[in-house]
């Protein structure tokens, strides 16, 4: 087990660190490049399982969200131009990410996470995810992830059938029920500013330029369904 009880300083992004809250903000220009202002941090009942890991494994105590290592993650992988998170307080990041090309973004092979298409004054941006490409997306990212995340049980690491439900249920089982209420009032929320009024959102709402995203954060860890979502300018 020791594998998994590493305190690592993983991504993926933090959407998928089971009770954590992220903020997004994203502003994408016409040619696909863009930058990203992140705000995420862990809860507490997860920093106290997560230290408890760190005992029992001898491990060095120190923060989970390590922006230092997160920094050199994000550099590595296709579509990300430069990142400069830095921790901001108790097992907390903020800062920004560079996208270089929206359409690379951490897409490999048949598995598209990100589809972009623009003409001269109109497009679309898409982000598909399901239990085939969260994995994929955890190894391309922070390999060690999946075995992390997959200690907390999560689908999206190890592509189990789970309802959200369920998923709930066995987390209370093995760590506790404050722990699996954490995970279950846990949201990822993001607004993205595109290069035009948008027209329309899949998944979302929209005002302006704006396209706004409210995603309980349960609905990533689990993919029950796939999630999709889409924006026309």
């Amino acid at each position: 087990m020791n594998k998994y009880l590493r305190v690592l300083p993983i991504l993926t992004i933090v959407v998928f660190l089971p009770s954590c809250s992220a903020r997004i903000n994203a502003q994408l220009v016409q040619n696909g490049s863009g930058s990203v202002q992140l705000q995420a941090g862990l809860e507490p009942n997860m920093i106290a399982l997560i230290r408890s890991f760190s005992s029992l494994s001898g491990a060095q105590s120190g923060s989970v969200l390590d922006a230092a290592a997160l920094n050199r993650s994000l550099t590595s992988a296709r579509g990300i131009a430069s990142s400069a998170l830095r921790n901001a307080g108790q097992e907390r990041i903020e800062g920004t990410i560079g996208i270089s090309r929206i359409s690379d973004l951490l897409n490999s092979g048949v598995n598209r996470f990100v589809q972009y298409e623009a003409g001269a004054s109109s497009g679309r941006l898409a982000i598909h995810l399901n239990r085939s490409i969260a994995p994929q997306l955890l190894t391309q990212i922070y390999p060690e992830a999946v075995d992390y995340i997959s200690a907390l049980m999560a689908p999206a690491a190890t592509g189990e059938a789970l309802s959200k439900a369920d998923y709930l249920v066995l987390v209370e089982s093995v760590y506790g029920k404050p722990l699996a209420a954490e995970i279950a009032a846990s949201r990822v929320t993001a607004t993205i500013t595109m290069p035009g009024t948008v027209k329309s959102v899949k998944g979302g709402t929209y005002s302006g330029r704006e396209a706004r995203f409210d995603i309980a954060l349960v609905d990533l860890l689990v993919l029950e369904q796939p999630l999709n979502y889409e924006i026309m300018w």
